[in-house]
């Protein structure tokens, strides 16, 4: 069988016609300029687009400044002092050393405290507490400033044994609670100055306390019977997680928002993973290990105070009386539990 000829175009063997020349695409810059004068009239004809717009840079700004690079508003203003000039003066120096001046007050659990500072004292107040990783400092602050004076406030980070300090976050005068979870050990402190000659009242409440909520149903910390790091199986291995004693059945919370697996093992018995952030990624691990039953199965996605299982005493505990074994999984490794199961921080009420 033949292949099929192609058919012969009416010009086949004759002058081919030659190709039409491309159109080339021109920038045309005064159409991107129009759009751009189109968006900046929407901006001014819009007050409400233009204050969204307004508060979404200001707060792209704070978080590159505060959160990325640890600046914090007192280091902007120093920069204000040394273009004005004023940096090595008598009043610059004054009101740079002021928190070296200042005398710490301490936080404790919980404390709530009225303050000002006048026009002609160039002071700062600083409130220091010393946090184990895990626990967690609520604030509320509020202000009154009769002359507009800015307030500068922070939270800072210092680690046991070094003398510089590290700004966590700025703390905004609105008096709505805000709250920071220390991810280290070590002494944190919360500082307060106005900008030179500012008068300003304020009303601060701090409170620190644990950062999770207790994983086993109407628990206290008094239930913990085995702490972290006791030794194992004559010494062999270390215990990474806290022993929470209840009853059998009693129901077990998820503590955070995310995605649970399930499985069974020679030591942990009936046991679950529950991992937060994007898809489990990013994110400290729960284990619960030793329960009864389970009331999730794997893969399945729980919110904060879900009750995902029982307590029991599988596994290796099966000599024990009933319990949790609850441990906590970080990017190094196994980390203490006993410090996030604290009482939650009972903030003064406004």
């Amino acid at each position: 069988m033949s292949e099929p000829i192609p058919e012969q175009s009416e010009n086949a063997g004759g002058p081919q016609p030659s190709p039409q020349p491309t159109k080339r695409r021109h920038f045309r810059p005064w159409l991107l300029f129009a759009m751009l004068l189109a968006l900046v009239a929407l901006l001014v004809a819009r007050p409400v687009w233009r204050a969204d717009a307004e508060a979404s840079t200001r707060a792209a700004a704070r978080t590159v400044l505060f959160d990325w690079l640890g600046v914090s508003p007192r280091q902007l203003f120093v920069a204000r002092l040394r273009v004005a000039g004023l940096y090595d003066s008598p009043l610059g120096e004054r009101w740079r050393s002021a928190i070296d001046r200042a005398a710490p007050v301490s936080i404790g659990q919980r404390l709530e405290r009225q303050a000002s500072f006048t026009e002609d004292a160039i002071e700062a107040h600083v409130y220091d507490v010393a946090l184990e990783r895990g626990e967690q400092i609520e604030w509320r602050l509020s202000r009154d400033t009769p002359d507009g004076a800015r307030l500068y406030a922070s939270l800072e980070y210092r680690a046991d044994g070094d003398d510089d300090w590290t700004t966590v976050t700025e703390l905004v005068a609105d008096d709505e609670p805000e709250h920071a979870v220390a991810d280290r050990d070590g002494d944190y402190r919360i500082v307060l100055q106005p900008e030179l000659f500012g008068v300003v009242s304020y009303t601060l409440a701090v409170a620190t306390g644990g950062s999770l909520a207790m994983p086993v149903e109407g628990a206290s910390t008094r239930d913990i019977g085995s702490g972290f790091g006791a030794p194992r199986d004559g010494g062999s291995r270390a215990h990474h997680g806290v022993d929470i004693f209840a009853a059998r059945g009693t129901p077990l919370l998820a503590v955070v928002d995310g995605r649970v697996r399930t499985g069974t093992s020679g030591i942990g018995g009936n046991h679950i993973w529950l991992s937060g952030g994007v898809f489990g990624i990013g994110s400290a691990r729960y284990y619960y290990a030793h329960l009864d039953s389970f009331n999730v199965e794997s893969g399945d996605s729980v919110r904060k105070g879900d009750v995902i299982g029982y307590v029991g005493n599988t596994g290796n505990a099966r000599t024990t009386p009933p319990h949790l074994h609850f441990g906590i999984y970080a990017m190094g490794g196994p980390v203490d539990p006993a410090a996030f199961l604290r009482p939650p921080p009972d903030l003064p009420s406004s």
